[in-house]
């Protein structure tokens, strides 16, 4: 009897066969879990960044308009010769990094083959990257970042609004770091308690630590060496310092040779066809950043390759200029104000917002 009722005995918990029905069913549920979702992540990042551009836009107007003067140390993202005491009114634009945004890369991607050499870096003024948008080839700006600028100089003008509102010192990322010639190197003294030679040696742009405090200082390895992260060093505000400015497009010129203005990279910003708009990074070195700061941390945008930079932009209008069809004539500049914030694409708020509704790809 005893052992009948061990043979009837119902059997508790799960047969094989009962969990194996039971993780097919999860698995289909979770494959059409992730169908559904395909591409989400990409749509929630677009509508972070959306948020993102309106919040630190209108946190630095309301700095500039509060304290009545502009954050201090931006980025430049501008390769240019090292210089201990922050000169660099020395390093020039190639001519035609100065009106096609498209020639300026052209130009990077040759001083990173090394053909520019220690010549070109001890003159030149260049993009910060630029090369390609592809994660890990080229590093700093994105290609479609760095075609939205041009590079440009200081006024006397810009110089004088910008050091009597509290702008004194920008940031440059060292040029002897910028393209992979082993022979360009800088001569560091006392940098973070280090000194000795930097430069990319065998590294590029691509090879930096953390893109995102590429301009700040060289870190130290040791008393003679540096890490490849910081390749950055402070540069003084002054009329020729090498900036990059928001490329406003080209202008028509009909068969009579008379000049019909154009400008639709500003007007698509809300600035005048012919505003001047520089452009600066905003980065952990600058005054917007800190503990009792505007930002406790430099706000970074998510959506580009692990070598390339990801701060935002600020676009600063220095006035409304006037065009005689063949060069700028530049007024004594009004009063210098945030125009608006792209990301580290280049995409301004009304654009973002399209693509995260799914109306722009």
């Amino acid at each position: 009897m005893n052992n009948m009722q061990k043979i009837n005995k119902k059997q508790g918990g799960f047969t094989l066969l009962e969990l194996l029905v039971v993780v097919g069913i999860i698995a289909i549920i979770g494959g059409a879990m992730i169908s559904s979702f395909s591409g989400n992540e990409d749509k929630a990042a677009r509508g972070v960044a959306t948020q993102s551009i309106a919040g630190i836009e209108n946190s630095i107007r309301i700095f500039v308009n509060t304290t009545d003067r502009l954050p201090n140390n931006l980025e430049t993202m501008v390769c240019a010769p090292y210089s201990a005491a922050g000169d660099v009114t020395t390093a020039v634009w190639d001519g035609a990094a100065e009106t096609d945004p498209e020639a300026a890369v052209a130009i990077l991607a040759t001083s990173t083959e090394a053909a520019v050499g220690a010549t070109a870096a001890a003159a030149t003024a260049y993009k910060f990257g630029g090369i390609s948008n592809v994660s890990g080839v080229g590093g700093g700006m994105t290609k479609k970042l760095a075609e939205k600028f041009v590079g440009t100089t200081l006024t006397e003008e810009e110089e004088i609004e910008f050091t009597d509102r509290g702008l004194l010192t920008l940031r440059y990322a060292i040029a002897e770091a910028c393209d992979d010639d082993a022979a360009t190197t800088a001569a560091l003294t006392d940098v973070n308690g280090t000194t000795g030679p930097f430069g990319d040696t065998t590294n590029t742009l691509a090879d930096i630590d953390i893109p995102n405090q590429a301009f700040s200082d060289p870190r130290p390895d040791d008393a003679t060496s540096f890490e490849f992260r910081g390749v950055g060093f402070e540069g003084n505000v002054a009329e020729d310092a090498p900036v990059l400015m928001w490329y406003k497009g080209s202008d028509v010129t009909d068969a009579a040779g008379a000049v019909t203005a154009n400008g639709y990279n500003n007007v698509k910003i809300g600035a005048g066809a012919h505003d001047r708009i520089l452009a600066f990074g905003i980065g952990g070195d600058s005054d917007l950043v800190g503990p009792n700061a505007v930002f406790g941390k430099a706000p970074f945008y998510g959506q580009v390759g692990k070598d390339k930079f990801a701060h935002y932009i600020g676009l600063f209008n220095t006035g409304t200029y006037t065009h005689d069809g063949t060069s700028w004539v530049i007024p004594a500049s009004s009063s210098v104000n945030i125009q608006a914030v792209i990301d580290a694409r280049g995409d301004f708020l009304d654009e973002e917002f399209a693509e995260f509704a799914g109306q722009k790809t």
